[in-house]
């Protein structure tokens, strides 16, 4: 597959990176924000996300929901925001014609949101009902148990959501001077992906230099805030973690140490967990639902952070037979990497093939594409082409998917999270040996 062309340009101090896609008619205006959950004080927990929110609800030529909301709508427009643990994102997909209205919209919303301390009082209440929402869908919630019992007291382990008490306390002030840390045009990339004739206007860096110019010199952060987030210690002491629930279905994950985003491995793991995981035809998904019916949901996954990674196994299964089905996850986890049960030429190439193929289908989409490179970009500070991830994935051999998982498969080393109707955590204490 041949990569579209990119090109990455600054304009005063916003970093722009334009991705033109031939024979499509849509763009995609993402701004990335370099910062999430992870790099929140204990005094503003869920911050991040709140800020997020907070945007949508006006801006000085939108100044209300309603009016931001309709003039996107107008367009016919695809919009919305996420929140993540090291990154955060704004988009607006759109016709090509109508992205200087989205440019207008987005520019707003970072440089001038009115942060109205009436929508902010209202906005709590959204914000504790989708805490609420979250954790009665435990199916998402056993994940934020995993990710606090693997990183407590750290800026990885809390809830991207917050605490309602924090929540509650969260007043007009904190919220400019989050803005006024965090959205610097030193620490946000535009990204435009799509409609490659509205993307090489050579009036549009005019447009785009006239929008964001407002940035005040106050609002370029030092890069050095990060620092004292970055070395927090990893895999505590504690390795089990029961939310004792009344569920119909337990839902479990399982999981050990990985590897941080710029680990050279990153795509001998991407393999991994797919033939272990990560398809209908892998090994976890044949072995516990196919072969013995315990859940309707199994797979292998792997997180990358910036500076440590997580890899594990994910299930909802039937609470009475939660210990045979992780019996099995551990079973095959040991099975690969011990060889004894060797990755065989076969699922190795099935494997390779599915995330090639599955990769083609997702960047014929310019919102996905703006994504694919942005986050590269972000995070990496350096961009890898789609066609450079590919050659990346078929060069993976099966030594390397076994030495990894020899060195990643660790007895002992392993946490465990489980929800459901289990009032007695001694029962899992065996699955950490």
């Amino acid at each position: 597959m041949t990569p579209p062309p990119y090109s990455l340009t600054k304009l005063g101090n916003l970093s722009l990176l334009r991705v033109p896609m031939p024979a499509v008619a849509s763009v995609t205006a993402l701004i990335f924000a370099n910062t999430g959950s992870r790099y929140e004080e204990k005094t503003e927990q869920g911050i991040a996300h709140f800020f997020e929110h907070m945007v949508f609800k006006g801006t000085k030529s939108f100044p209300s929901a309603q009016l931001l909301s309709s003039t996107i709508d107008t367009l016919g427009a695809d919009f919305n925001a996420f929140t993540s643990k090291e990154y955060t994102g704004y988009y607006i997909k759109a016709a090509s014609r109508h992205l200087p209205v989205a440019l207008k919209a987005l520019s707003e919303m970072l440089l001038s949101p009115l942060l109205k301390d009436e929508d902010i009082e209202r906005e709590k209440s959204v914000i504790i009902e989708e805490m609420n929402m979250y954790h009665d869908t435990p199916m998402q919630y056993v994940s934020t148990l995993f990710d606090r019992l693997v990183f407590p007291d750290t800026g990885l382990g809390h809830d991207i959501l917050g605490t309602k008490a924090v929540i509650r306390a969260m007043t007009r002030t904190q919220f400019v001077s989050f803005l006024n840390r965090w959205y610097g045009q030193g620490n946000v990339l535009l990204v435009l992906a799509g409609d490659a004739t509205a993307l090489l206007d050579p009036k549009l860096e005019a447009q785009i230099d006239s929008l964001f110019a407002g940035q005040a010199s106050d609002r370029l952060p030092d890069k050095q805030v990060l620092t004292p987030y970055l070395n927090e210690q990893t895999l505590q002491p504690e390795r089990l973690h029961i939310e004792n629930r009344t569920t119909e279905q337990a839902h479990l994950i399982l999981g050990w140490t990985g590897l941080e985003r710029t680990h050279q491995d990153k795509h001998i793991l991407t393999v991994l967990t797919t033939i272990l995981g990560g398809s209908m035809s892998s090994r976890l998904f044949s072995e516990i639902r196919e072969k013995r019916g315990l859940c309707y949901y199994v797979h292998a996954d792997a997180d990358f952070y910036h500076d440590v990674g997580i890899v594990g196994a994910s299930a909802g299964v039937d609470p009475t037979r939660i210990e045979e089905a992780l019996t099995v996850i551990l079973k095959e986890f040991r099975a690969l990497a011990s060889h004894e049960k060797p990755v065989t030429q076969e699922e190795l190439t099935r494997a390779k093939e599915h995330l090639l193929g599955t990769m083609t289908l997702s960047l014929e989409d310019s919102q996905t594409v703006a994504q694919f490179y942005g986050m590269r970009q972000l995070l990496l500070n350096e961009i890898e082409t789609p066609q450079q991830v590919q050659d990346k994935i078929q060069s993976v051999t099966l030594a390397d998917v076994t030495r990894l998982a020899q060195s990643l498969y660790q007895p002992g080393e392993q946490r465990l999270a489980v929800i459901g109707p289990f009032p007695d955590k001694t029962v899992f204490e065996r699955f950490l040996a």
